[in-house]
């Protein structure tokens, strides 16, 4: 419960909550008292019960000082300026029992949307603070590809986190002890989260025994980090039975998603409401996937993929079920190492007396399998090679991602290594085992070489019946047409249950392209088979022989987000697709090479370049993202995205006039282009133009997105000139539009200091925002005041000893 409640319950009203609602609050005293300006007192508390305020007129000044008591419990003043009152005798007892019943509605709307048993959010609010969160993520994106906001302008952030903590066996506990017993461990697990959630995390009880936390600028590090302590302080609680004497052991499997790093694709097309319950299935997965794995731990939904998965079913001709599926991004190709739990950790050896022992050795492997097919949740494999003949795969193996390079898989089994092939029951073709095998043999002694791979572009759930039988006879339709004017050198292969792949030795990839496009185009005409292809060559650049096929796999991704006929050969546009998905899993480095990959390959990609641009400024290069942006501008002069990232770069260097010119032919072009607007706001500060910079500042709030970047410089601009109660309202406003704008905490802050006001409420603003921005000196200078203000030197002190050299 927070310190300043000032109710035994778990829904009350806070000081702290009368900051949070004072737009609300000054609404509602507005309706029954007109004044020109307020600002809030807050005493300190006496611990006396009964209330002793009492509403008090000063007639010279004008003031009202409006008592704010609820349910007799004393929580401050509103202080009214500006006030004419006639008999303040006879009138301020009713405007303070007006001024109890708005805090009434306050703690009305608070309880609506307050869990009775632990005072956390509800699971409704929750969900909707996280559409909320999305909604403003969006707002603020750049027009640029991979989504990349403008960090120049400081506005609400691009990333994300959610945390689910969900007890353990705790049904169990409810059976034993009771209901009453379970939810008084509830509600202490409740407390010690609020305890360890820094300010800017937002708590809700999810279910009965699930809760939710949301990290706004959750990036993977840190929502680790804290799902970490979380789940440590959950088994650190001590809990006894009165009763029975019994010492009870509580724990938690925590799972956490990231945005953007979780969603993909599609995904980001989809509105707020949509992405914020992807967001959580895929939080929920990561749940269940700790409890899969024994409870009592925390699992990333990235991690599912690498080392969540298991072996649900074994099938026969050495095939598996298993646990993943589309939805943990898992594709077809993929491969894994299949471990037995109880061997699923290595063992470190160590020297002992006699120097027997010494040394490690690695964890025990049974198998290597590869994805054949994926579904939504579960996907099929086969078996590529068992350790032991002995020792066979079972239901609950556990499985790790494995790289190609890492393989343990014999390549060379093919006709040469005297193993016998086995040929595909359905297409006659090789299994993937053995066409692989022959693929990686053959593929060395060519210099010139491409591979075609062919997907069915069905579900199961859009076939019905016997998927397996039904997609073997499309299969079987394909490689049969393919025969017919395939040349007879080339090598085909069963991909997948739906892929086929083919090798073509001494053949350059334009021509396989023709071939591919011809397939995909009878297979529609003659057998309405919807069919995706991708092509990839060797030599291409400087990627190597081993490569080629995961080339071959991008260009089918590519391929399949076409219109008919979904053909890609693997080429720039390829390169950006896949560096786009590297861009937005946060690894900027690796997409940065890709990009340049994409330029090698095509100097005219401009897409690419803009994207290089955009990637090299991220990474503190702006003087090469300017030398990109520029390029870009040579071959397409109006491309509006490359004038803006042109004007962004030319600020971050200091290069105004370039910056401005940039930014006003982005509003030739586009003149709602709220950005631009923003940056010229900032560039007329910067000339102390400051007319001209709320003229620009009034034109983009109005725009959609534009009241959560711009209410904060308004505020600053009324602040500079004066206009306090004018800096209040903007103010607000820009916390009702993002409630984590630290930068508008702040400078509430040093209102209340600079007017002389309740230096408690500056410091409450004060801590918030410098727990959101605790790199930023100005703020901790704000709590240092707040603080000395308040006689509390010491503690100021040990604050302004925080500050960054």
């Amino acid at each position: 419960m927070n310190k300043d409640s000032l109710f035994e319950d778990n829904v009350t009203l806070s000081r702290q909550d009368l900051i949070y609602y004072e737009h609300a609050l000054k609404d509602a005293v507005s309706e029954f008292l007109p004044y020109e300006s307020y600002s809030l007192y807050f005493p300190k508390p006496t611990g006396d019960t009964s209330s002793s305020l009492k509403a008090k007129y000063l007639r010279d000044s004008r003031e009202l000082m409006l008592p704010l008591v609820l349910r007799g419990a004393e929580l401050g003043y509103f202080i009214a300026r500006g006030v004419d009152i006639e008999s303040p005798e006879s009138t301020g007892f009713y405007l303070q029992a007006l001024a109890s019943a708005a805090l009434e509605k306050l703690l009305l709307y608070k309880s609506s949307i307050t869990d009775s048993l632990t005072g956390l959010l509800t699971r409704e609010q929750f969900l909707k603070k996280v559409v909320k969160e999305l909604d403003l993520i969006q707002n603020c994106l750049m027009p640029a590809p991979g989504g990349c906001k403008d960090p120049g302008i400081p506005t609400f952030s691009g990333s994300l986190g959610v945390i689910l903590v969900d007890l353990d066996n705790f049904q169990r506990i409810n059976d034993r002890y009771g209901f009453q017993f379970g939810n008084s461990i509830i509600s202490r697990v409740a407390a010690k989260l609020r305890e360890l959630a820094p300010h800017p995390v937002i708590c809700s009880r999810y279910l009965d025994d699930k809760f939710a936390l949301m990290l706004p600028d959750g990036r993977p590090r840190t929502c680790a980090d804290l799902a970490e302590r979380l789940r440590e302080a959950v088994e650190s609680i001590p809990v006894s039975d009165d009763v029975t004497g019994d010492i009870i052991k509580i724990s938690a499997s925590v799972g956490y998603a990231n945005y953007p790093q979780s969603l993909s694709g599609a995904h980001f097309k989809t509105s707020a409401y949509e992405q914020s319950r992807i967001i959580m299935r895929k939080a929920e997965k990561a749940v269940s996937t700790a409890k899969d794995m024994g409870r009592n731990q925390v699992f990333a939904y990235s991690d599912i993929l690498k080392k969540g998965g298991k072996v649900l079913e074994v099938l026969p001709l050495q095939r598996l079920a298993l646990s993943i599926g589309h939805s943990v991004d898992a594709r077809e190709g993929s491969r894994f190492l299949v471990w037995a739990p109880e061997f699923h950790s290595g063992y470190q050896g160590r020297i002992t007396e006699d120097e027997r022992i010494s040394g490690s050795y690695p964890t025990m492997y049974k198998a290597e399998v590869v994805l054949i097919e994926v579904q939504n949740d579960v996907a099929f494999a086969e078996i590529l090679h068992l350790s032991d003949p002995a020792w066979p795969v079972v239901s609950g193996d556990r499985l790790t991602l494995l790289e190609e390079k890492n393989s343990f898989f014999d390549t060379q089994a093919g006709p040469e290594s005297g193993k016998s092939p086995q040929k595909d029951m359905v297409t006659g073709l090789y299994s993937y085992r053995d066409f692989i095998g022959r693929y990686s043999r053959l593929r060395q002694n060519e210099d010139l070489f491409s591979i075609a791979v062919f997907r069915l572009s069905g579900s199961p759930g859009e076939q019905g019946g016997n998927f397996q039988k039904f997609n073997d006879a499309l299969v079987q339709k394909v490689a049969s047409r393919a025969e017919t004017f395939f040349p007879e050198n080339v090598t085909g292969g069963r991909y997948s249950l739906n892929s086929l792949i083919y090798y073509f030795p001494s053949t350059e990839s334009d021509n396989v392209m023709g071939l591919a496009l011809r397939l995909v185009r009878e297979c529609a005409e003659d057998f309405a088979i919807d069919l995706s292809s991708g092509v990839a060559g060797y030599p291409f650049l400087n990627f190597s022989r081993s490569e080629v096929l995961d080339n071959c796999r991008k260009a089918l991704d590519h391929a399949m987000m076409l219109a008919e006929p979904k053909v890609a050969q693997f080429d720039s546009v390829s390169l950006n697709i896949s560096a786009d998905r590297l861009y937005v899993d946060g690894d900027i480095y690796a997409a940065v090479e890709e990009f340049k990959a994409a330029l090698l390959a095509d100097p005219d990609n401009i897409l690419a370049r803009n994207s290089l641009g955009i990637c090299y400024a991220q990474i503190g290069r702006p003087e090469q993202a300017a030398r990109m942006f520029e390029e870009v501008l040579d071959i397409t002069p109006n491309n509006i995205m490359a004038l803006y990232n042109l004007g962004w770069a030319c600020h971050m260097i200091g290069e105004m006039d370039k910056a401005r010119c940039s930014y006003e032919k982005c509003l030739e072009l586009d003149p709602d282009n709220v950005f631009s607007l923003v940056r010229l706001g900032l560039l007329a500060e910067h000339d102390s133009d400051f007319e001209k910079a709320k003229e620009y500042y009034l034109r983009a709030s109005v725009l959609k997105g534009g009241d959560s970047l711009t209410m904060r410089h308004l505020a600053r601009l009324a602040y500079n000139a004066g206009e306090a109660d004018k800096t209040r309202e903007y103010l607000h406003l820009a916390l009702n539009a993002n409630h984590n704008d630290a930068a508008s905490m702040n400078l509430l802050a040093r209102l209340y200091l600079d007017n002389g006001e309740d230096p408690q409420v500056a410091e409450v603003l004060a801590r918030q925002s410098s727990a959101l921005k605790p790199g930023n000196n100005r703020y901790w200078k704000t709590l240092s005041d707040a603080l000395e203000a308040q006689g509390k030197i010491e503690e100021a002190a040990e604050v302004l000893s925080r500050l960054a050299g």
